[in-house]
């Protein structure tokens, strides 16, 4: 603290870095941000186009705005893989930011969580 202070009373620049530092949003918050936006795409897209099935680890699909609000539409998307780390990180806090991120990222969660996995393609000579 002591530091900062000092840093505020240096000169007018130091002052106004410090003032536009505090506006800015924690990278922590950027990454629930990008995490929620994915939820949501990916609930929406379970509910519409797997029957109210989470994808299984390799699944791909082609979805707009994935990788950011302004995205077109793009093909093999990794979503099986995006819910994949979500679900099974060691970092349970991710699950709970996005929990508390917005109302619609806890829907999206709560509606994923009802939904049954795909079942796994048959290998194998016999696969029909």
């Amino acid at each position: 603290k002591e530091r900062l202070q000092r840093l505020r009373n240096f000169d007018d620049a130091s002052k106004n870095a410090l003032a536009y530092l505090a506006t800015c949003v924690f990278r922590e918050d950027v990454r629930a941000a990008h995490d929620a936006r994915k939820l949501k795409i990916l609930s929406a897209h379970v509910r519409d186009h797997l029957d109210g099935k989470v994808p299984r680890q390799n699944d791909v699909a082609t979805l707009a705005r994935w990788d950011d609000e302004d995205a077109r539409e793009r093909e093999d998307v990794p979503i099986g893989h995006f819910w994949y780390d979500l679900t099974h990180s060691t970092d349970k806090e991710r699950l709970q930011r996005l929990r508390n991120f917005d109302d619609a990222s806890k829907n999206a969660l709560e509606y994923l969580a009802t939904c049954e996995p795909r079942k796994s393609k048959p290998r194998g000579r016999r696969a029909k």
